[in-house]
């Protein structure tokens, strides 16, 4: 029996969990948190996503917890439209939508997928670049060093900051500081409009939940790791005053607590490859993106059914002959299209956040509608 070790149990790990568990292989989860996901923040699914979902045999439970979202709006600050996002436009597939899933709820449903003690927590993988590219890895728990047993592949999906990309590809492919930072929750504010407003260096969406609350995330230009010395509420409520409803609203219910803030990271350069000899990068640790075009998640999942199939073949059955060549396949399928999403994302960062031609940008927009 084919056997693999995955580092990270995040949504691209846990996900390739599922798929090579599915497929007949050994598989062990190596997480670093003592804990499964806990984070409310809501994560939007494209179809491509919901059909990874249904191929690794959990899409109904996903669907059963999203809310699907048809349409958006991009706005100016005094609630001008811009642009409407038509989500079966988008999609070009009449009856597909795009769902609104709170990241907890997917992290559940994947995590119950699993055969029981698959996942390791409290997990710190130990062990040289050249080790880990040899499908020897080691791991401590609790402070207690550990073997492991040599893999057939070993799947790097330790996220945005991942240590074992930076080990196995050079300093180079460190995560990068786009220059702004996200502050996102959820309130008891009923909405009924997918909408994101954009000023010069700022912007602040809302999405209607399920449950009749409202998800909300903002976006600003900032130095790396500031933070409101005032708290974070105020610095909202002072970037965002007399912008259109919602927006008063929202930002009328929230307190310091429903307050998540981080700063927002890229990985890039580009990698040059997703693959270092039996070593495969997946979702951030490959390509992390800005939150921009709602994708990253998605492709995370899109990656673990790739690789699933690359390494199974058609047949889809436990198959560890010809590894070198089946991870090669998924560099050559994954690393060119979420490459071009990475750029896509960060360039429509910028044109959110644009402070000079603003009027010039907005025309642009409006033509476009």
């Amino acid at each position: 029996m084919p056997r693999a070790h995955i580092i990270g149990a995040g949504i691209a790990g846990t996900a390739t969990a599922i798929g090579l568990t599915r497929a007949g292989w050994d598989v062990t989860l190596h997480e670093r948190a003592t804990h499964p996901e806990i984070s409310g923040a809501a994560l939007g699914m494209w179809p491509t996503a919901i059909t990874a979902l249904d191929q690794l045999g959990v899409g109904e439970a996903a669907r059963a917890a999203a809310t699907p979202q048809r349409a958006g709006t991009v706005r100016r600050h005094d609630g001008t439209p811009l642009a409407t996002l038509d989500a079966e436009h988008i999609t070009r597939h009449p009856g597909d939508h795009v769902r609104l899933i709170a990241r907890r709820d997917l992290a559940h449903i994947l995590g119950t997928a699993l055969p029981a003690g698959t996942i390791r927590y409290d997990r710190a993988v130990q062990g040289s670049a050249d080790d880990v590219a040899r499908g020897r890895v080691g791991a401590e728990t609790g402070g207690t060093a550990g073997g492991s047993a040599l893999a057939d592949v070993v799947v790097v999906a330790d996220g945005v900051f991942s240590a074992h990309r930076t080990a196995l590809l050079g300093e180079r492919y460190r995560a990068r500081y786009t220059g702004q930072s996200a502050l996102r929750g959820r309130v008891a504010v009923v909405t009924h409009e997918v909408s994101e407003t954009w000023g010069p260096g700022r912007r602040f969406g809302v999405t209607p939940y399920r449950d009749g609350t409202t998800n909300w995330y903002a976006s600003l230009d900032a130095p790396r790791g500031q933070r409101a010395a005032g708290g974070e509420v105020a610095l909202l409520r002072e970037l965002f005053a007399g912008w259109h409803d919602p927006i008063g609203q929202v930002l009328d219910a929230i307190t310091e607590d429903d307050v998540m803030r981080h700063d927002l990271y890229d990985v890039h350069p580009h990698l040059p490859t997703y693959v270092a000899g039996r070593a495969v990068l997946v979702g951030d640790a490959a390509h992390g993106m800005t939150p921009d075009l709602g994708r990253g998640a998605c492709e995370a999942l899109v990656d673990a059914v790739t690789l699933t199939r690359c390494l199974t073949g058609a047949e889809g059955r436990p198959r560890a002959g010809d590894v070198d060549g089946a991870l090669a396949r998924y560099d050559r399928l994954r690393r060119r299209p979420t490459q071009r999403l990475q750029s896509l994302a960060r360039g429509m960062g910028r044109v959110a956040h644009a402070r000079r031609l603003v009027g010039v940008r907005d025309l642009l927009l409006r033509v476009a509608r």
